[in-house]
C-alpha cells in the first residue's frame, strides 16, 4: 500500500507532467526499471562478474551507449582479450 506521502507525490508529479496518476506510475516504473538495470549492470561490471558486452546487454545498450554511460559514471572500461578475439572472428565471418 502506498503511504499518503507517496500518493501526494504521485498526484503532484502527475500535475507537473500533465498526465493522469496511472500514466505517472507507468512512467515512474519504466524509468525506475531502466535505472535499476543500469545500476545492476555497473555493479556486475565493476565486480568483474560481467564483461563490457554483458553489462551493456544487461543495461539494454549497445557498446557505444555503454561507453558513454561508463564515461559519465567514471568507470574504467577494460575489454578482455577474449572479447576482442570474438569480435575479430565475427568480423572475419562477414567477409
Amino acid at each position: 500500500m502506498a503511504s499518503e506521502i507517496e500518493k501526494r507525490e504521485v498526484s503532484e508529479l502527475a500535475s507537473l507532467l500533465g498526465v493522469n496518476k496511472e500514466e505517472t506510475l507507468r512512467l515512474a516504473l519504466r524509468e525506475g526499471i531502466h535505472e535499476l538495470r543500469i545500476r545492476k549492470a555497473i555493479e556486475l561490471y565493476v565486480s568483474g562478474k560481467a564483461s563490457v558486452k554483458q553489462a551493456a546487454r544487461f543495461a539494454g545498450f549497445d557498446l557505444a551507449d555503454w561507453f558513454a554511460i561508463a564515461r559519465e559514471k567514471n568507470l574504467m572500461v577494460q575489454i578482455r582479450p577474449e572479447e576482442l578475439e570474438e569480435d575479430v572472428e565475427a568480423l572475419q565471418e562477414l567477409k
